[in-house]
């Protein structure tokens, strides 16, 4: 039995029908760019989200009756799904799909996806100490009764809460990241904790590796979201496998951040759940149009990027082209797409440095900001990464050389262990502009339900590149040994043609042989006046004949 806590830092004011004040603060699902999609007609119909933690969502909160399927095992706490409504899965639900009653309400009462089909799983078998307790205990029947009717039906699962396990390698970190594994068409969305400022911090499940782990960001007093809030745990992590133990302070395991206090969420108030009749100072307030407001923690940070989740994929299956293509649906796709779209704030670093090479570039073996990730949730730029993109998805899972692919793009790959792929981006890229070029696999771990078997099996070692193809010199290089995420994003030194580069060179651990990955790139073509077309031509020539010349020597 594990016993694991909320993602619950502060207090919150209860309300009830918001007051015009509410207008001051911010609008979330603006913020994050979701009118983006709102606007192309896609709030997540189509989809499946599924939010698993303690308890379950009340459904008898004006925003939250369309909540009605409920999933939780005979070991977990009470007798019925009524006795395990809780607050916070309340306020988790409605953050990811909670409906508007009314036009004028929309503003908070609308969560990111809400026309996603919203689902709940419920795994406490008790709560601990006193009324709105924080702190529960779950065991593996009860595990397995919240999470095993959504992995493989849902699209997407947001779990807000944690347990300590810097390293992630407690049964219950393999266990959750096998579960994300093996169902990559559901994406595993979870909170980094809020354990912070310090580092080696995230617990599981977000220190796991297969899953989406979501900081979270402070206001800041100017609604702007734009620096990471000082109790959201981070980085740099400890690493663990079979074969090298504990390595400390080595991995960044935040993937994305998204914002974190001064929300506004459904308030439940019943005595059920962590506020149960056995729990000291027990007692009911509230109503089905009451609301919690300045509420704090990465549990509200976590399902702001699950809606966003949803959003994508609902994009996906009202989209021709799309529809039919379980791979633009695939966690490592998705994943990538988000990471590749969000904003590097202020302060943003990943170690990046100069190559050295004097041609220009960057190295990094972090890959990620250690408290924000790839950054914070864009939905507006994720939607053109995703929906707008000149390459949705090379086809197949070919190897080597893939051919040309556009400027910006996303595909689900495979390489095989000693091998490489390359992309070839058509046209030219520009001088001075942005590249950006994020890619994501699964660590190899593995869960049976069925008798609870589990098995850390591998993690392999990829390498991210981004090379000129007119001089086939490597530019740019992000090879991070104990991450499953790479990431570059840097400014092109100059006009060119370039290519991205998959390199397998080993396994971190294990004897892996191949390996699935998602991979986004977003760069800005080169326009040319009509009296640099020639030379454009010209260097295209020879950018052809140094690449075909350099793959014959290679034979």
């Amino acid at each position: 039995m594990a016993q694991v806590i909320f993602d619950e830092p502060g207090q919150s004011d209860i309300v009830t029908n918001l007051p015009g004040t509410f207008t001051s603060g911010t609008n979330v699902n603006t913020l994050v760019g979701a009118n983006r999609f709102y606007n192309a007609g896609f709030t997540g119909q189509g989809t499946i989200t599924a939010n698993v933690e303690a308890g379950h969502i009340w459904s008898g909160h004006s925003t939250l009756g369309h909540v009605t399927s409920f999933a939780q095992d005979a070991a977990a706490w009470g007798s019925t799904a009524g006795d395990l409504f809780d607050r916070h899965a309340t306020w988790v639900g409605q953050i990811i799909g909670g409906r508007a009653t009314s036009p004028t309400a929309a503003t908070y009462q609308q969560g990111i996806a809400y026309g996603t089909d919203l689902r709940s799983g419920a795994i406490a078998t008790n709560w601990n100490g006193n009324a709105w307790s924080s702190s529960f205990s779950i065991n593996v029947n009860s595990l397995n009764g919240g999470y095993q009717p959504y992995f493989g039906t849902a699209d997407v699962i947001n779990s807000s809460w944690g347990g300590t396990d810097p390293a992630g390698s407690s049964s219950w970190a393999v266990r959750m990241d096998g579960y994300a594994a093996q169902f990559s068409q559901t994406t595993f969305v979870v909170t980094a904790g809020n354990s912070g400022p310090g580092a080696n911090t995230v617990g599981f499940p977000g220190s796991g590796y297969n899953a989406i782990t979501v900081g979270a960001l402070t206001n800041g007093g100017n609604n702007s979201y734009n620096a990471v809030a000082t109790f959201s745990s981070r980085g740099p992590e400890d690493y663990f496998d079979p074969l090298h133990g504990t390595i400390s302070g080595v991995r960044a395991a935040v993937d994305l951040a998204a914002p974190g206090d001064r929300l506004t969420a459904a308030y439940y108030g019943g005595q059920t759940g962590g506020n149960n009749t056995s729990l000291p100072g027990s007692a009911a307030s509230g109503g089905p149009t009451f609301y919690s407001t300045n509420i704090q923690g990465t549990s509200f940070s976590a399902p702001i990027v699950a809606g966003g989740v949803a959003l994508v994929k609902s994009a996906s299956y009202n989209t021709a082209g799309l529809a039919s293509n379980a791979a633009s649906r695939d966690t490592l796709v998705v994943k990538s797409v988000l990471m590749n779209s969000a904003d590097r704030i202020t302060g943003w670093s990943n170690g990046q440095v100069a190559n050295g090479n004097g041609l220009g570039g960057v190295v990094t073996t972090q890959a990620l900001d250690w408290a924000s990730g790839a950054g914070r949730l864009n939905l507006d730029r994720a939607f053109d990464q995703y929906l707008l993109a000149g390459t949705r998805d090379v086809a197949g899972l070919g190897s080597g050389d893939l051919g040309l692919v556009g400027n910006v793009g996303w595909d689900l790959g495979n390489v095989d262990l000693s091998g490489s792929n390359m992309y070839r981006i058509g046209g030219y890229l520009a001088a001075n502009s942005r590249f950006d070029v994020s890619l994501n696999w699964f660590r190899d771990r593995i869960y049976n339900p069925a008798n609870d078997a589990y098995a850390d099996l591998g993690q392999a070692d990829l390498t991210l590149r981004v090379v000129d193809l007119v001089s086939n010199t490597v530019i740019s290089e992000s090879a991070s040994l104990y991450n499953t995420s790479e990431l570059l994003s840097f400014v092109l030194p100059r006009t060119s043609q370039y290519g991205i580069e998959v390199v397998y060179g080993s396994n971190t651990f294990g004897s892996d042989a191949e390996v699935n990955y998602g991979i986004a790139w977003s760069g800005t073509a080169y326009l040319p006046d009509a009296g640099g077309s020639l030379l454009l031509v010209l260097l295209g020539v020879a950018c052809m004949w140094l690449f075909f010349m350099g793959r014959a020597r290679s034979r």
